[in-house]
Order: C-alpha cells, then sequence, then structure tokens
C-alpha cells in the first residue's frame, strides 16, 4: 500500500542518502576555523531529517513499498554501463533505521562529547561523509555502488581513526585499518569483476534472476563469492583480517559507537545477506562462514577476558559478536543473522557511548582496574550500562536474549552441535567480561585518585536514552522482523530444536558466569603472575607479533633496500647524472649564446666548412 506518489519516495530516498552529504560539506567550509558550536547542530539536524525521511521509508516498506531510483548514468564504456541507482527493500529499509538513528544520536551526544576539543568541525565533517558513504552502500542496487559506499567508509574510518593524528599511535591504527581493509577490498573488487564476466551486468536482480534462470560453472561462483568474503571478512574485521578493530579504539568513543558498533563493521554481514542467492549456489561455503564465526566468536571473547582497557574489552565483545552473525550467515539463516544485526546496533552504541562518559569522569583514563565505587557518581551511566551489557549477555528480556539465543537454536536444531557448543561457551565469556567490566569500573572499592568524578552533561544522556530502551525492548519485534524480512530473503532453511531446554541451559551459564564474575571482583582486581594462558591472551594469541616478524618487519626491510639501493642509488644517481650531464653540455654551448657577433660570423663558418666537406665525401662516394 502506498501513501505518497513515486516521486515522493524518490525525494525521500534523496533526502536518506544526501543529507549527511550535505552535513560533511558544510562542516567541511568550517573545518580549519576555530569551533563553532553551529557546525554540531547544523549537521545533527540533517541527520534528523534523514532519519524522519528513512523512518517513512521504512514504514512504506513494512506495507509492501519498493522502490527503485536512478540519479545519473554513471560509466556508459561499450558493453558496460551502470548508473548511480538504488533500491528500497526490507533490507536496505532496516539499515537506513539502524544508521540514521544511530548516527543521529551519535551526532547528538559528540555536540557534548567533543566540546572542548579543536578539531570540532572537522569531526563533524568526517562523521556526516562517514554517514553518507554508509548510506551509498546500504542502498546501492548493485555491487559497483555497495563498492563506492565501502570504499567510503573506509576513507572515513580511516580519518576518523586517526582523528587525533598528533598521537603516534592513532596514526599508526588508523594506517593499519586502511592498509588491511584495502587488501581485503582488493579480493572484494575482483569478485565483483568476476560476477560482471559471469552475468554481464552487477545489478543485484539482475545476477539474481539468471542464478535462477541460467547454469553458472559452480567454480567460478565458488571464486567470485570467496573474493567477495574476503571483502566482508576485512570490514567486519574476521581472522585472520581482525587485528585493526581494537587498535581503531584510539579514534574519540563516539565514533566507536558508530562505525565498530552499529555500522562499518556490520557491512560484512550486510554483503553476506544482500548476496546470499550467490552464497546458497556454493557447495559447503556456508559451513566454512559458520566454523569461522564460531572460531571468532571464542576468540574475541576470550581477549577480552583479561584485558583492562575499557574500550578494547568493547572492542573484542564486537568482535565475538560478528563471528555469531557470521554463524548465523553460514548456516544461511540469513534472518536471524540480520535480527541480531539490528538489535546489537543498539546494545553496543549504548555500551561504548557510556564508556565515553566514564572516560571523561575518569579524565581519559582507560585502565578499568584503576577505577571503581563509580556508580554513585555516575548512577544513570551506570544504569545504562547495566542494561547494554544485560543485552550482550543474553539475559531476558533485554534484546540480545532473542537475538543471540536464536543463533544458538539454529545450530542446535540443524545438528551442528560442536557450533551449538563454541557458541555456548562464547556466551559463557561474554556475561563473564561483560560483568567483570562492571565491577571493575562501578562497584569494587575505590582504586583511583580523582577527588570527585562527574556525570556527563545532560545532552549527552538524553542522546543515549532511546538506545537503552531499544536495548530492552527490540527483541519483543522478532515475529514482526522476521515476516517483514522475509519479502527479501526467502526462508531457505528451516530447524526444529528443543527451544525451553536450549534457553535454559544458555540462561544459566550466562546468569551463572555473571554471578562469578561479580564475586571474583567484589573486592576489586587482584594483580597476579598469570600463566600461559593468561599470557597468551593478554598478548592476543601473539598474532600482531607474528605479523610484525613474518609480514611488516621483511617488508620494512624490502622498502629500507629499495629505498637505499634502487631509489637513491640508481634511480635518484640516473636522474642526477642525466641533470649534470645536461648542465655540462650546457657550459659548453653556452658560447654559442653570447651575444657576440664575431664568435656567431666563426661558428657559422665553421658548421659551412663541415658542411661542404660532408657534401664533398658525399659527391666523390
Amino acid at each position: 500500500m502506498r501513501f505518497l506518489s513515486d516521486s515522493h519516495y524518490i525525494f525521500l530516498l534523496y533526502l536518506v542518502i544526501f543529507c549527511p552529504l550535505i552535513g560533511a560539506i558544510y562542516a567541511g567550509f568550517w573545518g580549519n576555523k576555530q569551533k563553532s558550536l553551529h557546525v554540531g547542530w547544523v549537521n545533527s539536524f540533517l541527520i534528523f531529517l534523514s532519519f524522519l525521511a528513512s523512518v517513512i521509508l521504512f514504514i512504506s516498506a513494512t506495507n509492501g513499498v519498493k522502490i527503485n531510483a536512478t540519479l545519473m548514468d554513471w560509466m556508459v564504456l561499450g558493453d558496460f554501463k551502470t548508473q548511480f541507482s538504488f533500491v528500497l527493500d526490507s533490507i536496505s529499509a532496516i539499515m537506513i533505521f539502524v544508521v540514521s538513528l544511530v548516527s543521529f544520536l551519535v551526532h547528538l551526544y559528540s555536540i557534548g562529547y567533543m566540546a572542548n576539543d579543536s578539531g570540532y568541525n572537522r569531526y563533524f565533517s568526517y562523521l556526516s561523509g562517514f554517514v553518507f558513504s554508509m548510506m551509498v552502500l546500504v542502498m546501492s542496487d548493485n555491487f559497483l555502488g555497495l563498492f563506492i559506499g565501502w570504499e567510503g567508509v573506509g576513507l572515513c574510518s580511516y580519518l576518523l581513526i586517526g582523528f587525533w593524528y598528533i598521537r603516534t599511535s592513532a596514526n599508526s591504527a588508523s594506517i593499519e585499518a586502511f592498509v588491511i581493509n584495502r587488501i581485503a577490498d582488493l579480493g572484494m573488487l575482483l569478485g565483483i569483476i568476476i560476477l560482471y564476466w559471469l552475468f554481464g551486468t552487477l545489478r543485484y536482480d539482475e545476477i539474481f534472476d539468471s542464478l535462477a534462470n541460467t547454469n553458472i560453472p559452480s567454480f567460478y561462483l565458488g571464486v567470485a563469492g570467496f573474493l567477495l568474503f574476503i571483502g566482508a571478512m576485512g570490514k567486519s574485521a574476521q581472522f585472520p583480517l581482525h587485528t585493526w578493530l581494537a587498535n581503531a579504539m584510539e579514534g574519540p568513543t563516539p565514533v566507536s559507537a558508530l562505525i565498530h558498533a552499529a555500522t562499518m563493521v556490520t557491512a560484512g554481514v550486510y554483503l553476506l545477506i544482500r548476496a546470499n542467492p550467490i552464497y546458497d549456489l556454493i557447495p559447503h561455503f556456508g559451513y566454512f562462514v559458520a566454523c569461522l564465526g564460531a572460531f571468532v566468536a571464542i576468540f574475541g571473547a576470550s581477549m577480552a577476558l583479561v584485558n583492562k582497557d575499557l574500550k578494547r574489552i568493547i572492542a573484542y565483545s564486537t568482535l565475538s559478536q560478528l563471528g555469531y552473525m557470521f554463524v548465523a550467515a553460514g548456516l544461511e539463516v540469513y534472518w536471524i543473522a540480520f535480527f541480531h544485526l539490528f538489535t546489537h546496533a543498539f546494545f553496543k552504541s549504548l555500551l561504548f557511548l557510556g564508556a565515553g562518559n566514564v572516560m571523561h569522569a575518569m579524565e581519559d583514563k582507560l585502565d578499568i582496574t584503576k577505577m571503581g565505587s563509580l556508580f554513585k557518581p555516575l548512577k544513570i551511566t551506570a544504569i545504562f550500562m547495566i542494561i547494554a551489557s544485560m543485552a550482550l549477555s543474553g539475559i531476558y528480556p533485554f534484546a540480545g536474549f532473542f537475538s543471540k539465543d536464536k543463533i544458538l537454536e539454529a545450530s542446535f536444531g540443524m545438528e551442528h552441535y560442536f557450533l551449538w557448543l563454541l557458541l555456548l561457551i562464547g556466551a559463557g565469556m561474554t556475561a563473564f567480561y561483560s560483568f567483570r567490566l562492571l565491577m571493575l569500573v562501578f562497584f569494587a572499592p575505590k582504586n583511583h585518585s580523582l577527588p570527585h568524578p562527574h556525570e556527563a552533561n545532560s545532552l549527552m544522556l538524553w542522546s543515549m536514552f532511546p538506545l537503552a530502551l531499544l536495548a530492552i525492548i527490540a527483541g519483543f519485534f522478532e515475529e514482526n522482523f522476521l515476516h517483514f524480512i522475509t519479502q527479501s530473503i526467502p526462508l531457505s532453511k528451516e530447524f526444529h530444536a528443543p527451544v525451553w531446554l536450549l534457553i535454559i541451559i544458555t540462561t544459566a551459564v550466562a546468569i551463572l558466569s555473571a554471578l562469578y564474575a561479580v564475586y571474583r571482583y567484589k573486592n576489586g582486581y587482584k594483580e597476579c603472575s598469570g600463566g600461559f594462558i593468561h599470557k597468551l591472551l593478554t598478548n592476543q594469541y601473539y598474532i600482531p607479533q607474528f605479523y610484525k616478524k613474518v609480514f611488516i618487519t621483511p617488508y620494512g626491510m624490502i622498502a629500507e633496500f629499495l629505498w637505499q639501493k634502487v631509489e637513491i642509488k640508481i634511480i635518484d644517481a640516473t636522474v642526477d647524472s642525466i641533470g649534470k650531464f645536461l648542465i655540462w653540455l650546457s657550459k659548453i654551448f653556452q658560447s654559442v649564446q653570447n651575444g657576440s657577433l664575431t664568435q656567431s660570423l666563426r661558428l657559422m663558418s665553421f658548421g659551412v666548412f663541415i658542411m661542404l666537406i660532408f657534401a664533398i665525401i658525399e659527391f666523390w662516394r
């Protein structure tokens, strides 16, 4: 049922996409000027307009409205033709709703959080630019448009992670994120090229229709799907391309709430969901994705168990939850993966913003073992973070309970019992590190010297309230979500599981793990020497060190050799020699241009003499 005309829907669609771009350009004009408060408010208002348009389009999509809009032809090269074109369906409707809502709240929060930062104007330009890129990514109706948005969010992520570029650590983290994502994106681009070679088009609907009507060799389809998946691995920080995510916490905390919780890192999951007809036809590939996701769920959660850095713990938590989403996508229950993406966006953003409040109160200190007794001065923040942690732990009636338990039900119901066991262990770890964080920050005895930690300002707290509300109620929309998303994603896999038994087991594991964390850390953190496992987890399984020795150091040595031996001694020396030779030559011939008539006549006579000699020789031949 359509409430508006096609032209009005298309206008709203363009409003969703281009309001953030207008905000980015507006803030960019003020980028090198002194802080201007209106920049934050104008950008927030433009994102709010985008959110309102997203809500109208979302409601329309729930009533069966589907829109295709073409802005303009982009490239026409022989038989190759592509357009800037967009689609509104149930997948993109949910994504723009989540992205615009979280973006708007993060923009509001940032007005307070970045109030005293000299790069205030520049920050909002980058932030709105990121939102624009994300909207292009999720609303494009073809793989090339998706890739443009994909690269845009990568660029803006680089700028935001390295926002405080005077810090060496922030510079290194931004470069690491950029390089790892570019490596993965190369794989994705090759996958897109193969898709065009196979199908002669890059539009989603045309490719998916061709899959149903033509017999494409599974080998070529598998290669294309795997290369696309490499791009998804990089963007969603899946092993072994995961190391950038924790280091990306060098950026401002609201950036982490937006990019590393609700939007960019979920782009890989979105790609798997959007390209589900391709992956359904690749034999055994889904099981590989599910196994990788289960491994990452345990892998990320285990590193969060021992970490002391407030933001890194939440980052490892994000890594773990992305693993859960990949499991669901690999088992071909795409709607469950999407549902967990939906709920996770709210409670993880809330958790990051709460961490920002704690950092403000603690003068940007991040070591949770040096905090304690912050519940009283930061009561509202504590309540919000407890809500987010309960949702993350999968405890009823919070949002995470409904989406995460559904993934465990699917893995058990499809008889992937080992995957289910790994995810169950991951759920226990999640509850433990979540309540470990809460205890050490808010309830353990005071272990800091700050006299009066203070609560965040009211604007920051009010911007967190909708996220807290959604972290509680979002799970109850499961049936509506399923009915809506099946307009675009067919229920290709069904499963039957002892639901109540699994719920009891999972809830018991989560609650017991949380209670153990409360008991262990009620008196604060006690230093211990730790064994091999503790050192392994503290050092991130020594993977960064391994990468440094195997990849970074040899690459640095090669670069050093090319610089010192090839560039300086060969290339530079050759160029310098050519210059010196020309200088020497010019000194020889400079007498020709000294302005002396006598000298010119002599040279002319000499030239005529030489010509006569050549003429005589030629005559006598």
